[in-house]
C-alpha cells in the first residue's frame, strides 16, 4: 500500500507510460457528468472569499504530532480564497475499514476518506457510497486537478467507465523489504544480506544473543506478506481483488476464455481441468509452508500487533518486514531511540533485488484513493481544496512535507532533507497528496535505497498484468460477501503469521464453511464477470 518520493525520473513515467495507459484502457475521459449528488454552489461572503466551511475527512494512521500547526498555517494562507477548516479523523488502521462502511451505511457526512481497491473501494461504488467525480477533472474551473491528472491515468482507474476517486500514487509499485539492524549485524560478523538462508541466520543470532528481543516484528493482518511467494511473471493468471476470499483467475493462452478461478482450501477437482503449474493446489501458497517455520521468530502477540514499526525504531526487535518508502524517517527515529544504531534493507524479492527489467507486474491504477461519499454537501468545496493542493509546488509542500525550514528544508529543485523537527510532522501523504511529479524525493536516504527508488520509478521495470481494467461488481453477490468475509477476515492473519502447523487442513476446514456460505455462487459470479469482460474487448 505505501512507496517512497520519487524524483524528476517520474516524470519521464508519466510521459513514457502515456501511450501504454491509453492501450489498457478502452474508455474515453467523460465530457462532464451532472453529480447531482452532493455537488454545491459556493455562496460568496462580503468580502469576496466563499463563506466558511468544516470539512469532515477520515484518514488511518496516527494524527502528526504538529498537523494543528500545518492547518494553521494552510488557514492562514487561504483565508481569503477557500476559507476552509478541517475536521480530520484518524482511526487505527485494522479499524479504518471498518469504521468507513458503518458511517457509510448509517448515512452519516463525510466529506472525503481514503480508500482503495485493496480497501472496500471497488464494493463501496457498486453499493453507490461514493460521488461520481468525472465533472471535476479535465475541467478548466479546476487547473490544479487538470494538470495533476492526466486522462490516460484517469481511464485506468475509472470503475465501470466513471471517476469515483482521486488516485493517489507516485510509482507503480512499492518494493517490499526487511528492515534490519545494521549494527546488530556487523557486531555478529556477518556480511550483509543477500538471501533468506542470511536473513534467517542473523534471525537465529538475534534469538540467541539478544535476550529480550523480537527477532522479526510482523502486524497482525500483514504477517509475512510476500516473503516466500512465487515471482514468476504471471501473464495468464491473476489475483481478483475486491471480493471475499480473493480469487486467482486463470485464462487461456490466447487471454479470452476463463479457465477457472481458485481459492485457498479448493479440493482437488477444481485443479485437475487447468494447465501446468495452475493445476497444483499450492502453487499460489508456498509461502505458508515457510510461514510455519519462521514463526519461532515472531512475537507471541503478533495477531493483535498494530505496529511492529514503533516496536523496530524502539530497539525492541531486530528486524521488520516493510516497504521501501520510509527508511529515511525510519533511520532517524531508530537513532533517536538507540544511540549507535542503524539499518539496512533486504529486498526480498530477488528480481526486484537485481533491478531486473520486466520484473514487476502492474495494471498502472493507484494503489490509494480519496472519495467523496454521497453524504457529503460539501462536494464542489473539497475538490476546490484538492485542486488548491496540487496547483503548486508550494501548496503541495506544506502538506506532504510541514513547514519549510521547519520540518524539512529544499535540497534542489526536487530533493528535500530532513531538519530534528521532521518526526513531528510524518504526514500520511500516500493517503492524501500523493503525486508522481509534485511529491519530493528524501536526500536522507543512503546510495541503494535511491538506486532502488530509481528503479521501481522506470517504465521499463514493469509489465501490465493481464486484467488491468477489471473491476468486480460485488452487487450480485452482496450477500454471500458479507457471510464470507469475518471467515476469512479471522484466518488470513493466521495462516500470514504462520500459526498453524498443518495449515492446509486448516484452510481446508474454512473453505467448506465458506461453501456454506455460498462460496459457489460467488465462484462463479467472478468467473461469468470476468468472462464478460473479456468478451467486450478487456485484456
Amino acid at each position: 500500500m505505501k512507496g517512497t518520493r520519487k524524483g524528476l525520473s517520474v516524470l519521464l513515467l508519466v510521459t513514457m507510460l502515456v501511450t501504454l495507459l491509453a492501450a489498457c484502457s478502452g474508455n474515453k475521459t467523460s465530457d462532464g457528468n451532472d453529480n447531482a449528488q452532493g455537488a454545491n454552489s459556493t455562496p460568496s461572503n462580503e468580502t469576496g472569499a466563499p463563506d466558511p466551511v468544516t470539512l469532515k475527512l477520515m484518514l488511518f494512521g496516527d494524527k502528526p504530532i504538529e498537523m494543528d500547526q500545518v492547518l494553521a498555517e494552510f488557514e492562514k494562507r487561504t483565508k481569503d480564497t477557500l476559507n476552509t477548516k478541517f475536521d480530520i479523523e484518524f482511526n487505527p488502521f485494522a479499524d479504518h475499514k471498518q469504521k468507513l462502511n458503518l458511517k457509510m451505511t448509517a448515512g452519516e457526512e463525510v466529506d472525503a476518506a481514503f480508500d482503495a481497491p485493496w480497501g472496500s473501494l471497488n464494493q463501496n461504488v457498486s453499493l453507490g457510497y461514493y460521488q461520481e467525480l468525472d465533472k471535476y477533472f479535465n475541467n478548466d474551473e479546476y487547473p490544479g486537478l487538470k494538470k495533476a491528472f492526466s486522462e490516460e491515468f484517469l481511464n485506468a482507474n475509472k470503475i465501470n467507465g466513471h471517476i469515483y476517486s482521486i488516485p493517489l500514487t507516485n510509482a507503480f509499485y512499492d518494493i517490499e523489504v526487511v528492515y534490519i539492524r545494521k549494527d546488530l549485524r556487523e557486531k555478529y560478523g556477518m556480511q550483509p544480506i543477500q538471501s533468506y538462508d542470511d536473513l534467517k541466520a542473523y534471525l537465529e543470532k538475534v534469538q540467541e544473543s539478544e535476550k529480550g528481543m523480537i527477532p522479526f516484528a510482523l502486524k497482525n493482518d500483514r504477517g509475512f506478506f510476500k516473503m516466500f511467494a512465487n515471482e514468476e511473471k504471471l501473464t495468464n493468471a491473476k489475483m481478483i481483488s475486491g471480493v471475499s476470499p480473493a480469487f486467482n483467475v486463470i485464462l487461456s493462452d490466447d487471454g479470452k476464455k476463463v479457465l477457472g478461478a481458485t481459492t485457498l482450501g479448493d479440493s482437488a477437482d477444481k485443479y485437475v481441468s487447468l494447465p501446468a503449474p495452475y493445476n497444483d493446489p499450492y502453487y499460489f501458497y508456498p509461502q505458508y509452508d515457510k510461514a510455519v517455520e519462521w514463526n519461532k521468530f515472531v512475537q507471541k502477540d503478533v495477531l493483535s500487533e498494530k505496529d511492529p514499526g514503533a516496536l523496530f525504531v524502539a530497539g525492541k526487535s531486530a528486524a521488520n518486514e516493510a516497504t521501501i518508502n520510509a527508511t529515511a524517517q525510519v533511520r532517524q527515529k531508530l537513532q533517536a531511540a538507540v544511540p549507535g544504531a542503524d539499518i539496512e534493507l533486504f529486498v526480498y524479492n530477488s528480481k526486484m533485488r537485481n533491478m531486473e527489467a520486466g520484473a514487476i507486474g502492474t495494471d498502472y491504477k493507484a494503489w490509494n484513493d480519496i472519495v467523496i461519499p454521497v453524504t457529503s454537501k460539501n462536494a464542489d468545496r473539497t475538490m476546490k481544496f484538492f485542486d488548491w493542493l496540487f496547483s503548486s509546488q508550494e501548496n503541495h509542500d506544506l502538506f506532504e512535507n510541514g513547514i519549510e525550514g521547519v520540518h524539512w528544508t529544499k535540497d534542489g529543485d526536487r530533493n528535500y532533507k530532513m531538519t530534528d523537527k521532521t518526526t513531528n510532522y510524518l504526514f500520511p501523504g500516500y493517503e492524501f497528496t500523493w503525486s508522481p511529479t509534485m511529491s519530493r524525493i528524501n536526500s536522507d536516504n543512503d546510495a541503494e535505497t535511491l538506486k532502488l527508488l530509481d528503479y521501481q520509478s522506470k517504465p521499463e521495470t514493469y509489465y501490465q498484468q493481464p486484467l488491468a481494467g477489471f473491476v468486480f461488481n460485488a452487487e450480485p453477490v452482496k450477500t454471500e460477501i458479507a457471510k464470507i468475509s469475518p471467515l476469512t477476515s479471522q484466518n488470513d492473519p493466521v495462516f500470514k503469521n504462520g500459526m498453524v502447523k498443518d495449515w492446509k487442513a486448516k484452510a481446508e476446514e474454512m473453505n467448506k464453511q465458506m461453501g456454506a456460505y455460498g462460496l459457489e455462487k460467488v465462484r462463479q459470479e467472478v468467473i461469468n464477470q470476468v468472462q464478460a469482460f473479456l468478451d467486450n474487448g478487456g485484456k
